[in-house]
């Protein structure tokens, strides 16, 4: 699950601004529909995967930022960026099919 993570931290940037230029333009139901449903995979993700990306112990270093760091905000922030992934890959389907 560490390594899924790892290149998802790549991916997802590109996937949130070509879904959220898609969705802009012409959101679908379907894509909707599909972004709820991997939202819902990705809060599952950001639950069970948040202890793969913490730091071990000796590098925690605790500042006012780090207050978003928790569990619940790990899992908000993966269903977010799950949700873009649906109309990313129907926004690709659409222009280059």
């Amino acid at each position: 699950m560490a390594f899924f993570l790892w290149i998802f931290q790549f991916i997802s940037p590109i996937a949130l601004i070509l879904g959220g230029l898609y969705l802009l333009e012409d959101p679908s139901p379907l894509a909707l529909v599909l972004g709820g449903v991997s939202a819902f995979i990705g809060l599952l993700i950001g639950i069970f995967g948040w202890g793969d990306t913490v730091p071990p112990r000796w590098f925690w270093i605790k500042s006012r930022m780090d207050l978003a760091g928790s569990r619940f905000m790990t899992a908000i922030g993966y269903a977010f960026q799950f949700f873009f992934i649906p109309p990313c890959i129907i926004g690709l389907i659409e222009y280059f099919g």
